[in-house]
């Protein structure tokens, strides 16, 4: 069985609008979404944001069920020119970094993995017909939200990744303990170019979920951040449903490649 793991509902809601789900349910209070996509039996899980989240997610999925592949999928931060809202970001790699002062140009990693190479040739030749704009390369995996431009920028100079986001090294990290393959698979939701002036240690809470008194707070005492936020929902809207776009249409081909090995 293939397995998607996202942070959020936002994430997780138009692919679920594209399952047919037979069956919802929690384990440890993190909701499991169980159907098909496309007549292909297909396990959902939003874990959280974070990785001590994403963490404790997979860990419960691949503990419960059994699966031949798990995906990373969700939105990301592009740190390079030329990765616009809305394209798809396919991993061939993860790095994981604790760092989280990035005036310098050394980056230090503290882990690396290597995605499916079968899901990275899947999708390469898929993007031949696609109408998604597709990237291939490497993800970084941070700890907090990288909000300035100018960080984004400086670190897509100084390394090879092309995107941010905070869960994928979490979810490899488990999945290679587990010997379970490992793909990520991300959506841009907010480019090189866009600031995302919030407190994002205080709109998050520490189980990975959005806290939306919080944010009615500081607009409140901000209204001026009232416009940032509905363009960044709206961004994240757009990336989340071209991405479940992009994955109805993929996943029935990695389902068939994996049915054909085994």
């Amino acid at each position: 069985m293939i397995a998607v793991l996202c942070a959020i509902r936002q994430e997780a809601s138009p692919l679920i609008a594209c399952m047919n789900v037979s069956r919802k349910f929690d384990i440890d209070k993190i909701p499991f979404y169980q159907g098909e996509l496309n007549g292909l039996p297909l396990i959902l899980v939003q874990g959280g944001i974070g990785s001590e989240n994403a963490t404790k997610a997979t860990s419960c999925l691949l503990e419960s069920t059994k699966v031949d592949l798990l995906i990373s999928a969700g939105v990301a931060g592009g740190i390079r020119d030329g990765l616009n809202v809305g394209d798809i970001v396919i991993a061939e790699g993860i790095g994981y970094t604790k760092q989280d002062n990035f005036s310098g140009e050394v980056l230090h990693l503290k882990s690396k993995y290597e995605c499916s190479k079968e899901v990275v040739q899947l999708a390469r030749q898929y993007c031949i017909d696609s109408e998604s704009k597709l990237h291939f390369g490497a993800l970084l995996t941070v700890d907090k939200v990288i909000g300035q431009a100018s960080t984004k920028r400086r670190i897509g100079e100084h390394n090879s990744f092309l995107a941010v986001e905070m869960e994928s090294a979490a979810i490899a990290k488990v999945a290679s303990e587990k010997g379970v393959e490992f793909a990520a698979i991300r959506s841009i939701s907010d480019d090189i170019e866009d600031e995302l002036q919030l407190d994002y240690d205080n709109i998050l809470s520490d189980e990975g979920k959005v806290k939306v008194s919080s944010i009615a707070l500081g607009v409140m005492r901000h209204p001026q951040r009232l416009a940032l936020l509905r363009r960044l929902n709206k961004q994240t809207k757009s990336a989340s449903k071209s991405l479940a776009n992009f994955l109805s249409e993929l996943i029935p081909l990695i389902d068939t490649s994996i049915t054909n090995r085994l």
